[in-house]
């Protein structure tokens, strides 16, 4: 039977904070245990794992196993993605889409009817309750 205490570790004190590139970088990790072994999972990479028989252990070797595919196996980068401009309200954002939608009627007749259905039933559960 597999038992599972799991654990994310989000205040890794106990780990040193590993370091790429001169910058101090915390991941996630998520610790369980299963038949009696230790399992310790990056959050963010669930491809990097590790097995230990200690919880200490696993910690260690996370780190290890995470800094080494980190600076080995990967290339992490970052990209700009332009968004288009939004207003301060995202909700007007959206304002007007339907418009000419000529299914629009049709969808507010079916909310409505259904707004009365659940008027209608909770009417009923008010009698049961008197």
């Amino acid at each position: 039977m597999r038992t599972l205490q799991g654990l994310v570790l989000k205040n890794i004190e106990s780990m040193e904070s590993l370091r790429l590139g001169g910058k101090a970088v915390i991941y996630d990790i998520v610790l369980s245990r299963e038949d009696n072994k230790y399992v310790a999972r990056s959050k963010e990479w669930p491809e990097v794992s590790v097995v230990e028989t200690s919880r200490e252990a696993a910690v260690d070797q996370i780190k290890s196993r995470l800094l080494d595919y980190l600076t080995s196996e990967v290339e992490v980068i970052q990209i700009d993605i332009p968004l288009a401009a939004q207003s301060k309200n995202p909700v007007l954002d959206k304002f007007g889409w339907f418009k000419n939608d000529p299914t629009f009627d049709d969808l507010q007749s079916e909310i409505a009817s259904y707004r009365q259905e659940l008027d209608q039933e909770m009417g009923d559960l008010g009698d049961l309750t008197e």
